[in-house]
């Protein structure tokens, strides 16, 4: 009886009832239940590109399905903007709201941050945001005054460059773990006292090296080229010649000028081959340059990509500089509920829905569903951590953290047969192996007397 019939009905009743407001009622109702920590909540948004022809609704809630900024790098799509909050404890979604696919992350964060104020307020304990560096901007600095954030701060900021340089110079560090460690400095920034935190990660420092190693080669490459095409032309002069080197080294972030040469050209007054008689109308001017790699420029490049700033407003007494980073390194729990929610086998543009109104139903139907999963999950880590046993993940090592869908990949094969015995039924289940009845068994004992297995 599940047809497109009944699930458009079913959708335009939780977009009348609202769709945010029944998720978070669900979502607060699995929080209590489950003791969910909600000290950290991880904020962030993405995009959903869609490829039916959707028409403007004339529901004014209804979201616009329209072009905009496409995390996807599918510009040519209209979609839909989707903004998720997340627990630390598990990656339990505790808000969803869909948005009009032109909707910025400034302008999701300003209003977010609005609600969020209240939220916090009335909360008996201390709740903090944990978002990327989109959160943090002039624009929403306001809102943020009266909000404990933690965020990363935009490189685009020259005050971040400088604060990592002065880190480097000072080198002060604390260790956080032994591949983590930080230096702390404390600022006004926006209006804002702030604690920085530099953060130095020998992760970023791997990728930085490749990163600034292909840029440099690839800055090689072009320097090559402007140098062919300066080689070719005639100058004036040595000086002029020089001054049109000078104007391109300018520009060379990771090498810099080793060595030139001028080469003369006389210009003779008279056709032909000239003689000593010859009258010289003008001398012209070559160059020739060698360049080499800077490398105390490369050396700094490769220290600033290793280090990343990450910025808060909550006092040292109320939260550690360890629990402040370890807190924004969790953000992976948002992103990673993304990446459930964009899975090719659940992704919302398999489903053709022609209402904006429903697509924005559907987006809350994916999110509870994305919860039903990471509640499942926090299960099952919790029962393995209590039990202190592993199962094999992927390359058959033992883990204490496997995904619940590598879980069910584990648990495939399994089938129940029914056996018809002098008209009498008999359910048989086949293929259980040890791993199976493990994870079975971590499930509970109504999951055990399901499959005929002891709860053990």
């Amino acid at each position: 009886m599940f047809n497109r019939f009944k699930l458009g009905r079913s959708l335009d009743e939780v977009h009348a009832y609202g769709c945010d407001l029944l998720f978070s009622e669900v979502a607060m109702a699995v929080c209590a239940h489950e003791g969910i920590d909600q000290r950290f909540n991880h904020l962030d948004t993405t995009s959903f590109s869609l490829t039916g022809d959707y028409m403007p609704e004339s529901d004014e809630h209804a979201i616009a399905i329209t072009h905009g900024y496409s995390k996807d790098h599918r510009a040519d799509l209209k979609q839909a903007v989707l903004e998720l909050m997340v627990s630390q404890d598990g990656g339990v979604p505790l808000l969803s709201k869909s948005w009009d696919g032109n909707a910025s992350d400034s302008k999701v964060f300003q209003e977010r941050a609005e609600a969020l104020l209240k939220t916090f307020q009335n909360s008996p304990n201390p709740r903090y945001v944990v978002a990327d560096c989109k959160l943090y901007d002039k624009d929403t600095a306001e809102h943020l005054k009266s909000l404990p954030f933690i965020t990363r701060i935009p490189h685009t900021l020259k005050v971040v460059s400088q604060v990592i340089t002065q880190a480097l110079a000072i080198d002060t560090w604390h260790d956080v773990d032994v591949q983590t460690r930080y230096q702390r400095l404390e600022l006004c920034h926006y209006g804002m006292a702030q604690r920085w935190l530099v953060v130095f990660s020998q992760a970023a420092a791997w990728r930085a090296e490749t990163a600034v190693r292909q840029a440099q080669h690839k800055e090689y490459d072009a320097i090559q080229q402007q140098l062919f095409h300066l080689q070719a032309q005639r100058f004036e002069s040595q000086t002029s010649a020089y001054e049109a080197l000078s104007k391109l080294g300018k520009k060379w972030r990771y090498h810099h000028l080793d060595s030139y040469a001028f080469t003369a050209h006389k210009r003779y007054g008279t056709k032909g081959r000239p003689t000593p008689r010859t009258p010289i109308k003008a001398t012209e001017w070559q160059i020739e340059a060698q360049v080499l790699p800077e490398a105390k420029r490369i050396n700094h490049a490769k220290q600033l990509g290793a280090c990343y700033v990450i910025g808060s407003n909550i006092p040292f007494e109320q939260l550690s500089d360890v629990e402040v980073i370890t807190g924004y390194k969790a953000q992976a729990q948002a992103e990673g509920g993304f990446r459930f929610l964009k899975d090719p086998l659940f992704f919302v543009s398999s489903l053709f829905v022609k209402k904006p109104s429903r697509i924005q139903g559907l987006l809350m139907v994916m999110t509870l569903a994305l919860l039903v999963y990471s509640v499942t999950q926090r299960r099952l880590r919790q029962a393995l951590a209590r039990q202190n046993d592993t199962l094999p993940n992927q390359i058959h090592q033992p883990t204490r953290r496997p995904t619940l869908r590598w879980v069910f990949q584990l648990l495939e094969g399994i089938h129940r047969v029914r056996v018809t015995v002098q008209d009498q039924v008999h359910t048989l289940i086949e293929g259980l192996n040890e791993v199976r009845i493990k994870i079975l068994r971590l499930f509970g004992e109504k999951v055990c007397q399901v499959y005929h297995i002891a709860s053990g």
